[in-house]
């Protein structure tokens, strides 16, 4: 008879029925036995001596569950390779599983049904030519590098302190006096406000500063500079109290301006150049397409990952693959030894189910194909680690070793090879579709990214490979 034999209950589970018989465990079981006599020490015996009864009676039991756990999983997952069915999770014990023990005379045959939870073979719908998705391209490049360009400069720029006149960028320092009804008050809090002129809420005050100079004096409210509700915050960071000072503060002081700190823009030289740039900028037109570069890269990189989203959306959209609801529901449960219960599965299994089907969408294009992370392709994955991190071109031999090292100790070498992996199928995806780009500026893909990140769901990361059951959990 055969060592399996499959029961399907609908589409999408069945029962696996794995038999071993008498013969089959009877041999390997007094094998095992006499091994274990041979190298046990067993107290009260001398090695190798201990009657065969006393060995058998005291570890039979042990020894029989785990010849019969071998038998029973290499049945199942030969059975399952050689059928090549695509099975999700791993296959559970059924419910009512009979439980049996070992007897030294042994039954004639054990059998244990384990259910399993199946993917109907089917074709990706959805990825043809004719589906036009969009490719958000920023349009204002030449103005977001201008202003990194001012930000260099002022990283460049040297400081000074001027005396005649407080400009928007401005950083002030304010010596102050809390106030009672006008005046000074006597016992009041004394403390030194420092502001951003620029990044004063209220108008009034910054057009006042804007008119002051050093040792000017003003009457102010501290808290207009910024328009937050969090009092901790405004005490801390404004008024510069510490946490667990609980001191009343009126919200009228006088203060009297004692330092005005001003960053210069650095020229638009060669010195400037070089020292920020590096080789190869000679010029303001050098420096504005080297900056557009970088910001480019960093917006094609995100702009890729809504190209990624989209696809995903469009594809476990028509493609709604029937899964295994109750067993996986059941494999949830059981996988997770407790940590979650019924509602909690209940509420995670839509999203569950998604990034399942997903997966098996995922899959079935690498399969199709024939896509595959090569040792070669995780090597220059951390080649370009290796650069970025010097920022300089390394001599092959240094690169070659400095590489080696990083991943002889990576922590992150399964992550590297699983984006790499989804790198290769994205960039394979878009091949099969219709993409256009769309001209964007780049506060409104700012909104689209910040929207996109409340909307994200945190969904259960699953095991698709399937681990050794134990036996013992029905013997």
């Amino acid at each position: 008879m055969p060592n399996v034999v499959r029961k399907d209950l609908d589409n999408t589970s069945a029962v696996l029925t794995v038999t071993v018989t008498r013969d089959e465990i009877k041999p390997k079981f007094d094998a095992e036995l006499k091994k274990f006599r041979q190298r046990a020490a067993i107290k009260g015996f001398r090695q190798g001596q201990a009657p065969m009864d006393f060995v058998k009676r005291m570890y039979g039991s042990a020894i029989f569950g785990d010849i019969v756990n071998d038998l029973i999983s290499n049945d199942l997952y030969n059975y399952i390779r050689e059928e090549n069915l695509n099975t999700l999770g791993q296959p559970l014990p059924v419910e009512n599983q009979t439980m049996f023990s070992y007897k030294p005379t042994f039954d004639e045959q054990y059998s244990i049904d384990f259910e399993v939870g199946i993917v109907p073979p089917f074709e990706i719908q959805g990825l043809t030519t004719d589906q036009t998705f969009e490719r958000l391209v920023i349009d204002n490049l030449d103005a977001l590098a201008a202003e990194d360009l001012d930000y260099a400069r002022k990283r460049m720029g040297g400081r000074s302190n001027p005396e005649d006149d407080i400009q928007d960028n401005d950083m002030v320092k304010i010596k102050s006096n809390e106030l009672e009804n006008g005046v000074v008050k006597e016992g009041g809090l004394e403390t030194t406000v420092t502001l951003l002129v620029k990044d004063v809420k209220d108008e009034a005050l910054k057009a006042e500063l804007l008119s002051k100079k050093l040792h000017d004096t003003l009457v102010y409210r501290p808290r207009s500079i910024e328009d937050s509700q969090d009092e901790a915050k405004y005490r801390k960071y404004i008024l510069g109290l510490e946490s667990d000072n609980g001191q009343v503060i009126g919200e009228e002081f006088e203060g009297t301006i004692v330092e005005v700190s001003r960053v210069g823009l650095a020229e638009l030289n060669q010195e400037f150049f070089e020292g920020y740039f590096g080789p190869g900028v000679t010029n303001e037109e050098e420096a504005i397409e080297q900056l557009k570069k970088g910001i480019a890269q960093f917006y094609e990189t995100r702009s890729d990952a809504i190209l990624y989203r989209n696809i995903q959306e469009h594809l476990v959209k028509n493609n709604p693959i029937e899964l295994p609801e109750r067993f996986l529901r059941r494999w949830l449960m059981v996988s997770n030894e407790g940590k979650l219960t019924q509602a909690d599965i209940d509420a995670e299994f839509d999203p569950f189910a998604g990034n399942l089907r997903w997966t098996l969408i995922k899959d079935q294009i690498k399969d199709a194909f024939g896509l595959e992370v090569t040792d070669e392709d995780v090597r220059n994955e951390y080649r370009n680690k290796v650069r970025a991190y010097f920022q300089v071109e390394l001599p092959d031999h240094l690169l070659e070793s400095s590489v080696d090292r990083v991943m002889a100790e990576a922590k992150d070498l399964e992550e590297t090879k699983s984006n790499i992996e989804a790198d290769k199928i994205f960039k394979q995806i878009v091949t099969q579709l219709t993409i256009v780009e769309k001209p964007i500026h780049s506060e409104a893909f700012h909104a689209i990214l910040e929207l996109l990140s409340k909307n994200t769901e945190a969904v259960p990361e699953i095991d698709m490979d399937n681990d050794v059951i134990e036996a013992e959990e029905v013997v």
